[in-house]
């Protein structure tokens, strides 16, 4: 009994040594990332981010004088000013978004596009739950945004780093339900197979998921490949024009000759959006092949702005 008393007193005594030894360790741990949306700590198996390398071009004061800004987010803190999806999407798109795609870290937005199961509605409006083949993420903003809100011209503008990669469909744009009747502004649509040029369109229609637009899309070949630096997407947005804007340059103007509905689309209201897609419709005639597409991809957002004039 007496050899059982000591051997106890020796582990306690070597025990609490042990104790005393590693909280003199005064290294503190690395602050864990933060959730997004709520700010809390993220779970330590997310995926580590990519350097970012902030080359490439960004608008200047010059650039944006005589235009008062009205809304911005530079993704310093999180993702309040938006709301997320979770759930699947439209136009046979082969991913899930979800929050846990969506990363605000160092000043930028990284939206995750990551080849993993998962299991969900099938879009917002159907709750049918489907298997899907890859995640990402998706999210607009919870203020809404139009001239006649506004009384004037807006200018609706984004710094990206487009992500590479064959199946990849990045899309930043502004749209209001129910579609298309309040209107749709594709300011840039990017295949990641095509990494020197991008698309910009619009939609319009009276009835619901009836647009009267055709013949609209844009095809822009930029002679720069769009991944490999930051770049700046904007439309300004009027009663009688849609004027798309690259690095801040002029690149595309739409007017009434164009289309008829440019008056029409004025006067709507839209949720700005930013989203990684996966395959879908956008890649018919392609011969998409899915083992193709990237395992992993990012597509960065420095900041989102909203300008009047």
């Amino acid at each position: 009994m007496k050899y059982i008393f000591l051997l106890f007193a020796f582990l306690v005594f070597f025990l609490s040594g042990c104790s005393s030894d590693s909280s003199s360790d005064d290294t503190p741990d690395p602050a864990p990332m933060e959730d997004p949306m709520s700010g809390d700590p993220m779970d330590p198996m997310d995926p580590e981010l990519p350097t970012v390398d902030n080359t490439g071009f960004d608008l200047t004061a010059q650039d944006t004088e005589g235009w008062e800004m009205i809304w911005e987010d530079n993704f310093d803190t999180n993702l309040s000013q938006w709301n997320v999806w979770n759930s699947g999407a439209f136009n046979n798109e082969l991913q899930f978004y979800q929050s846990s795609n969506l990363f605000v870290e160092d000043g930028f937005l990284f939206i995750e596009q990551a080849r993993e199961d998962a299991f969900g509605a099938t879009n917002p409006f159907d709750s049918t739950n489907k298997n899907f083949a890859f995640t990402s993420g998706r999210i607009e903003t919870k203020e809404v945004y139009g001239p006649v809100k506004q009384e004037g011209t807006l200018r609706i503008s984004a710094r990206l780093k487009l992500p590479a990669g064959e199946g990849l469909w990045p899309a930043f744009w502004s749209y209001g339900d129910p579609w298309p009747t309040q209107g749709e502004i594709d300011i840039v649509e990017f295949r990641g197979g095509n990494t020197d040029e991008y698309i910009t369109n619009f939609f319009y229609g009276n009835e619901v998921n009836i647009p009267l637009t055709n013949n609209t899309t844009g095809v822009h070949q930029v002679g720069v490949d769009l991944t490999e630096e930051f770049h700046v997407f904007e439309v300004e947005w009027s009663q009688f024009s849609l004027v798309m804007r690259f690095d801040g340059e002029i690149i595309r103007t739409i007017t009434n000759a164009d289309s008829q509905y440019v008056d029409d689309l004025f006067n709507k209201t839209e949720q700005i959006v930013l989203n990684l897609a996966v395959g879908g419709n956008f890649f018919n005639g392609m011969a998409l092949n899915e083992n193709e597409i990237p395992d992993q991809s990012y597509l960065i957002v420095d900041w989102v702005k909203v300008f009047k004039q």
